[in-house]
């Protein structure tokens, strides 16, 4: 049985190369044939084909800039149960070295049909590693649920832009957006594995009347990294409202309370 890991181009930036080799070869796993590439955006939309490029514009937009900024290498895997081994070896790496979204190293196919359309079109670069994946289910992924089309509201390269440098270290808290009234309440936010990044961000650019959607998209992420974190604080009717809104949007891991200041 076959599967793959791509190593991302922070994973060759970082050196882990050789720690990615050892934690496949503690699987029980063997490296049959392994290839540089370099990944365009037609590849991401390809290898990605749960986003839209109109209802998930952030997703499309940091991705292109992760996957399109350098070189990847793609690791062809053979041993048994090795769909399973590589997702295992995925989870893995990504405790130790991930730092975000779009810094967490490595990548395996979670769903066969995703193996076979990812694999075929990463590998097949030399005689030993041509269509090494049958297709055996459908190999779409679902589209993810969609966010507004966020280049009506900003400038998606200048955004990108500007908030790579500190996705591609460990997240800082963001400071809570403040809402009417004294900083008495706040809203809470954890993440929603339901949610696409464009869903999720959409749901807080629309409960936080006036936060900058980059604002949005930070609160976002570092709420979903530590969970219970609070992305606004007001009166209580303020964030009641936004908590409303939240829910509106479908957001099920989200709550309000107290707002205690940092020491």
């Amino acid at each position: 049985m076959n599967a793959f890991l791509l190593l991302k181009p922070d994973c060759l930036r970082r050196g882990l190369t050789r720690d990615v080799e050892r934690t496949v070869s503690r699987a029980g796993l063997r490296i049959t044939c392994r290839h540089r590439l370099d990944l365009t955006p037609d590849d991401t939309r390809f290898l990605w084909s749960e986003y839209t490029d109109s209802g998930h514009v952030l997703a499309r937009a940091f991705l292109d800039r992760y996957l399109c900024g350098g070189p990847s290498e793609v690791l062809l895997l053979s041993g048994p149960d090795a769909f399973e081994k590589a997702r295992q070896v995925k989870r893995s790496v990504r405790s130790r070295h991930a730092m975000g979204l779009f810094a967490n190293v490595v990548h395996a196919a979670e769903r066969p049909g995703e193996l076979a359309r990812q694999g075929n079109r990463l590998a097949g670069h030399c005689a030993a590693c041509s269509s090494p994946f049958p297709v055996s289910s459908s190999e779409l992924n679902p589209v993810r649920p969609a966010g507004v089309d966020f280049r009506e509201h900003a400038d998606i390269a200048r955004l990108v832009d500007e908030l790579w440098p500190r996705l591609q270290v460990d997240l800082t808290p963001p400071a809570p957006f403040r809402l009417a009234g004294e900083p008495v309440a706040a809203v809470y936010l954890g993440g929603d594995r339901d949610h696409s990044l464009d869903s999720a961000v959409t749901a807080v650019w629309r409960a936080l009347p006036g936060v900058p959607v980059g604002d949005a998209l930070m609160l976002n992420l570092y709420a979903g990294r530590v969970g219970g974190y609070p992305i606004a604080v007001g009166g209580h009717a303020a964030v009641e409202q936004a908590y409303r809104v939240l829910r509106d949007h479908g957001i099920r891991e989200c709550g309000t309370g107290p707002y205690r200041q940092p020491a």
